[in-house]
């Protein structure tokens, strides 16, 4: 057998260590993280999202706030198993550590947004108005583009004069479409005249949307305009419906009512205890930071405003309770628009067209 040379058996030496660490290693970091009790950290301060699989598709079942104490069975991969209520549970293992975090780090100032996306997200569904191309220069039209920038592409020009019906305004433009052409696009408020209001045409008053839940009553109410109602799922006791709208820059409407054994026999949610109320609320506080507010309908039925205020996301869901069925109306940015927030009249708008909401005996 040929012998080694000294740098070689130096060489071999070092690399039998290394191997003998790294088993010592696993075994040390085995005994290490084991099952207990550890923290959320998040350097943003924002929750945790809590999965019922070990992956981030669409399967978020829960939050956890920063800070929180979380109790963990095992790892798996970059996994940590945490017991669930009466089930388990999966968060990322990076988002934890072994003691109780300092203080929730400051929100960080965020980049100057572009003008343009500022203008394109400011924009609010309104009635439907007629208005006036009303051009200020010479070339005697006003300029209809694809978005709220002079620097996007132009639709038509609109000669002076030209009617046209606004449905949705930004803070300096009107969403308008042209009839006589079925073009759509944005104009300059400068450009444009509002005319004298109207009587609503019957298109107007023929928006009405209608759920019928389970044969027991309908729920009916002018639909926002902008947007279109489309029923997704109709299982008798449960109903879930959509308000569509074509413009990217409305939020998403999601409006499920179903049956529930909790309100059985509670005719409204203003027949709750405060004891029930601290109930539903603790549903919402406990998976996320969330704030409340309370309104009613035009008939006096109550309403609960939850906003989220923790998470990657942002929506608001708009709680009531009509004969037994939960009525839960949720808004949530379009997600097509990257980093997109809710903006006050966007809720409003929602807040309006729940409050407008009538609960109709369906026979």
């Amino acid at each position: 057998m040929k012998k080694l040379s000294g740098t070689k058996k130096l060489i071999s030496l070092l690399l039998a260590g290394i191997l003998m660490l790294s088993v010592a290693g696993a075994a040390f970091a085995n005994t290490i993280f084991g099952p207990g009790t550890m923290y959320v950290y998040t350097e943003n301060g924002k929750s945790l999202n809590v999965r019922s699989t070990p992956d981030t598709g669409d399967n978020i079942i829960g939050y956890l706030a920063y800070g929180a104490a979380v109790q963990v069975t095992e790892f798996q991969g970059n996994w940590a198993v945490i017991a669930w209520g009466d089930t388990v549970a999966y968060v990322q293992s990076r988002f934890l550590q072994w003691y109780a975090p300092g203080p929730k780090p400051e929100p960080q100032p965020q980049p100057t947004e572009a003008p343009e996306n500022a203008e394109l997200r400011s924009e609010v569904s309104i009635p439907s108005l007629r208005v006036l191309a009303q051009a200020t220069r010479s070339s005697g039209w006003a300029n209809m583009r694809v978005a709220p920038s002079k620097n996007t592409r132009r639709v038509e020009a609109c000669p002076d004069g030209t009617e046209l019906v606004a449905f949705g305004e930004t803070t300096n433009w009107y969403h308008v479409s042209n009839p006589a052409t079925g073009n759509s696009g944005y104009i300059r408020k400068d450009f444009l005249k509002v005319m004298p209001s109207q009587q609503p045409t019957v298109e107007e008053e023929t928006q009405i949307g209608k759920l019928n839940v389970n044969g027991e009553f309908l729920l009916q109410g002018k639909i926002p305009d902008g947007y279109r109602l489309e029923v997704i799922a109709n299982q008798g006791s449960k109903v879930i419906a959509t308000l569509l709208s074509d413009s990217i820059s409305r939020p998403e409407m999601m409006l499920t009512v179903s049956f529930n054994e909790m309100y059985a026999g509670v005719e409204r949610m203003n027949d709750l205890s405060a004891e029930d109320m601290e109930t539903l609320k603790a549903s919402y506080s406990s998976m996320n930071e969330v704030t409340f507010s309370e309104t009613e309908t035009a008939a006096g039925t109550k309403l609960l405003v939850v906003r989220e205020a923790g998470s990657d996301e942002d929506f608001v869901s708009i709680f009531s309770v009509y004969k037994g069925y939960s009525v839960e109306f949720v808004l949530s940015p379009n997600p097509k628009i990257a980093n997109a927030t809710l903006t006050d009249a966007q809720i409003q708008t929602a807040i309006d067209f729940l409050s407008n909401l009538e609960f109709v005996p369906a026979n």
